[in-house]
């Protein structure tokens, strides 16, 4: 979801950006989707970092390297 969020608010700047090229009198600032875009921007990167941040909590859990074996079977 984060990701989703980063890519629409990416692709909407990058919409806002060839309309400033197109037209150098458009107002980027002047509208409400250049505020939308930034807000989607900011709340993908937040997500994605929670998310990330919650995958390194998760693999350094102290009871992930704790088997139950009985016994050592193969080679060695």
């Amino acid at each position: 979801m984060g990701n989703d969020l980063f890519l629409i608010g990416i692709l909407t700047s990058l919409f806002l950006i060839v309309s400033k090229v197109i037209d150098p009198e458009y107002a980027i600032t002047n509208r409400p989707t250049f505020y939308i875009a930034l807000t989607t921007i900011i709340i993908g990167m937040q997500l994605f970092l929670a998310g990330f941040l919650s995958e390194l909590v998760s693999r350094n859990a102290a009871g992930r390297n704790a088997y139950l074996v009985e016994e050592k079977a193969g080679l060695s």
